[in-house]
Parts: structure tokens; C-alpha cells; sequence
């Protein structure tokens, strides 16, 4: 069965952080980039969000060929809001666990719940909406405590809400419950009882999100909902690299979605938003480092054996090495001879030693132009800067900018985002108003000298502090 992939960067995504207008246009065309065929968006609530803003959303997004689908919940003031917009679909929530029952929905009963949802396809209908979503919130649980009487019933009552005119049933992990395993369980429960295509959404209480996602397409579900990085409510629900990159890399789907730019784009995101790639993530600069020794000496010949093979295509520029107690000697091998210089092993361990003793004495790999220094010294030939950084990446800072009072800070910051030498961008208060981290210099130009020479009139103040 097809499975689409849904973003919902715009809609769960601002529980983790809202966005202002002018973030979420910018957002709305990293998305569009990647070939994504359909994004979720909230319904506007007045005194929090406008009908304005989210029609210039919607508007971006259609003209782009994109399907919108507004997130609403199964209420008349919600699908009288939604039907305002000119959209592909709408998403209608209603909770259907005795606890969300109990204590979130005021304690109606089951069957007032299957009431409303009904009710609330029905009054979709008029609109001749091409998708219309109806959510099963905190389904999962129903499963997993067993309850599969309710369960089964549900299922049973899509085929009532499919004569009502839904097209999709959405089966949430809303707590978070399942690892891969009850995922995929739970999907392919749902699916062989379910009289519509079911969707998968996936928290990540227990960090297992991508990972359910992934088995829940496996097992048929014929929608994934996704965000970038996996933001949204607590720690989020599956990320979009992290769900798309294997499902097409190893299994062969296609979802449409540029897979080659998708390192570019998430780097873009980051520093818009100014949420920062985590460490562990597949696409931060730790994915790409190789630390330990005897891995060093082989991914010096040939990286696939550390690193899958695609991801060395589409992601990662070049392989970097860390200066570390537990380096190979094979890196200075290599750099010797990149600079014309025959190096036996004897010299090119005691070298080593003597990089790991420095390092384990003062806790600090040294800068490029230092370990440069160094080498050319122990070799008695000058060793390029440019051949270092080549194995072991660039400097690293944090630059604080104070701007004049007249600046336009949102401008000024959407252009950083397009740097690619800057790693994120963040809008502080009090002495400064803005902290970049970046690499030094990227293709011999200075990050320090391109942002005074591109803002001569917005700097007050600018400072450098060097990260290791």
C-alpha cells in the first residue's frame, strides 16, 4: 500500500515552540523544497492566532502544489473556522480512552464520543474536502491495557464515519506507550479491521518514535505524521530524516521527498529556528566525526564500513576525525603524504603519542592553525592548515552581536540562516541580542571578517569567544 508522509512542523511542531508569521512563510518553503506532498496546519484561534496569518500560510503552501490539511477539533466552531480556507483537507480530534473520557472531555460517555465524530464528518461534508481525517487521540492506549472490545468497535465504526465522508483514521501513540514492537502489533491490528486507510502518530516519550513510525509504514499504515528534528508536544513524535531516510534508503519507498537535501534543509531549519541539531542525531557534526582509532584507519580508505554507504552520498561532505587519546597513527600517515612528505610508522606513532599527551594534559585538541604548527614542526616541513582541517574540521565560536537600536533583527537573521558557516542562531536579551555558533572559516573566508564586512552599519558590538 502507498504511504503518504504528513509534516507537522507547522501544526504539533508549535507546541514545542511557536513560530511568528514571518518564521513560519520562511518554514513553509524549507518544506516545500523537500518535495513534501502534503503539511498539517492549526486551525486559527483568535487572540492566540488569525485567520490572516494562517490564509498567507495556506496561500504559500497551495500556490506550491502542497496539500494542506488544517488540524481542528471534531467541534462546530472548529470546522465552521476550517471551512473558511481554501484546503485540500481537515483533521477532526477526538479523544476516545476511558482516562482522556474521564478527565479531559468533562466525563462523556463512549457513545456521546462517537456521536460528535460522526456528527462533525457530517458537517465537513458540504465542503467537498478531499481528505477528511478523523482521530482516534490516545487509541494506543486501548491496546495496550487491552481493551480491545472498545478497540474493535471503533474499527467497526469507521465504516459509519467513511459513509459520513472520512477518508483517513488516525491512530495516535498521543502517551507515548509503545516501542516498534506494539507498533507494529497495534497497525497491523488496526489495519486488517479498519474500513479506511489508518495514520501513524507516534510520541517519543520513551525516545521510540521514529522507530514505531518506521514499523508502522512497514505494516501498512497509509500516512506517517512527521516534523523536522521531531518537535512537537513534550520531546515530540517522529523526525522526518529519521523516518524518510531509511524507509527510502533500505526499504525503497518513495514519498516524493528530495532525499539528497535534506541534510542541506534541516542545517537551514536550524538556524531559522534556532533549535540546534542534537548531538545524536543522524545529521549533526557528531554523525560525521570517527573517533576511535582502529575505525580512523579504516574509514581513511573506506568509509562505507563505518558509515551506510547513502548517507555518505546525500549527507555528509566529508568524513571528519577527532583529535583524541585514541587516534590512529594512519591520520598522519596520510596527511604526510598529502603534503608530499614520506613518513615512516615509528614516526608517525611517536607523533600520535605526542598529540594524546597534549590533549590529555590540557583537555583541548588545539585549534587547526596549532595542530598544523605542531606537525610541521615534528616533520620538518611546513604542513598546510588546509590538509588538517580537511581531517579534523574547523574552528568552532560563539559570536556575540549587539546591533543598533534601528536594526530589523528578523531580517538580519534570516540572512545568517542562509550561511552555511554559521550552526545556529539564537535572539538573546540584555547585553547582547544575538549569539551565533560557527565554524571559523569555511572555504578560507573568515566568519568574524564576513559578518563586519556584510553589516558594517547594523554591528554595535561584536564578540568572539573560541569553543573547542
Amino acid at each position: 500500500m502507498q504511504c503518504e508522509i504528513l509534516d507537522s512542523t507547522l501544526r504539533e511542531g508549535e507546541l514545542y515552540r511557536f513560530f511568528s508569521i514571518e518564521k513560519k512563510l520562511a518554514i513553509s518553503e524549507l518544506l516545500v523544497e523537500t518535495g513534501l506532498r502534503r503539511i498539517e496546519v492549526t486551525v486559527d484561534y483568535p487572540g492566540r492566532t488569525s485567520y490572516d496569518d494562517n490564509s498567507k500560510l495556506v496561500k504559500l503552501l497551495m500556490d506550491h502544489g502542497v496539500q494542506v490539511v488544517m488540524h481542528g477539533r471534531a467541534f462546530k466552531r472548529d470546522v465552521d473556522a476550517m471551512a473558511r480556507y481554501d484546503i485540500h483537507g481537515v483533521a477532526l480530534y477526538l479523544a476516545v480512552s476511558q482516562l482522556h473520557l474521564d478527565y479531559k472531555l468533562g466525563g462523556i460517555d463512549y457513545s456521546e464520543a462517537k456521536t460528535r465524530m460522526v456528527e462533525a464528518v457530517e458537517m465537513v461534508k458540504p465542503f467537498g474536502f478531499d481528505y477528511v481525517r478523523v482521530t482516534y487521540e490516545d487509541a494506543s492506549r486501548l491496546f495496550m491495557e487491552k481493551r480491545l472490545d472498545v478497540l474493535d468497535d471503533l474499527l467497526g465504526f469507521s465504516r459509519e464515519l467513511k459513509s459520513a465522508g472520512a477518508t483517513l483514521i488516525s491512530i495516535p501513540d498521543t502517551a507515548g506507550l509503545m516501542t516498534p514492537k506494539d507498533a507494529k502489533d497495534f497497525t497491523e491490528y488496526c489495519v486488517e479491521r479498519c474500513s479506511l486507510p489508518v495514520a501513524a502518530h507516534f510520541h517519543n516519550d520513551y525516545g521510540h518514535a521514529s522507530a514505531n513510525t518506521i514499523e508502522s509504514v512497514l505494516a501498512g499504515a497509509g500516512e506517517a505524521h512527521v516534523t523536522m528534528l521531531g518537535i512537537g508536544d513534550r520531546n515530540g513524535i517522529a523526525d522526518l530524516y529519521e523516518v524518510v531516510a531509511p524507509l527510502q534508503d533500505i526499504h525503497g519507498y518513495d514519498f516524493g521527498i528530495k532525499r539528497e537535501i535534506l541534510s542541506k534543509v534541516y542545517r537551514k531549519f536550524s538556524r531559522l529556528t534556532g533549535i540546534q541539531i542534537p548531538w545524536r542525531h543522524p545529521l549533526s557534526e557528531e554523525a560525521k566525526t570517527i573517533r576511535a582509532g582502529v575505525h580512523q584507519s579504516m574509514v581513511i580508505k573506506k568509509p562505507e564500513g563505518y558509515m551506510p554507504g547513502k548517507k555518505l552520498s546525500y549527507d555528509i561532505e566529508s568524513v571528519r576525525y577527532a583529535v583524541s587519546p585514541y587516534m590512529s597513527h594512519k591520520l598522519i600517515l596520510e596527511m604526510a603524504k598529502m603534503n608530499g612528505h614520506d613518513l615512516n610508522e615509528i614516526d608517525a606513532r611517536r607523533i600520535v603519542e605526542e598529540i594524546v599527551r597534549r590533549v590529555s594534559t590540557t583537555g583541548k585538541r588545539g585549534s587547526p592553525k596549532e595542530l598544523a604548527n605542531y606537525l610541521s614542526e615534528a616533520l620538518g616541513r611546513r604542513i598546510s592548515e588546509d590538509i588538517v582541517r580537511r581531517f579534523f574540521g574547523e574552528e568552532r565560536a560563539y559570536i556575540l552581536l549587539k546591533l543598533k537600536p534601528q536594526v530589523d533583527t528578523l531580517k538580519l537573521t534570516s540572512e545568517l540562516a542562509s550561511w552555511e558557516e554559521v550552526d545556529s542562531i539564537d535572539e538573546v536579551y540584555g547585553d547582547v541580542d544575538i549569539v551565533l555558533k560557527g565554524k571559523v572559516r569555511i572555504n578560507g573566508q573568515n566568519l568574524v571578517d564576513k559578518l563586519r564586512s556584510s553589516f558594517p552599519h547594523e554591528l554595535e558590538e561584536l564578540k568572539v569567544l573560541i569553543t573547542d
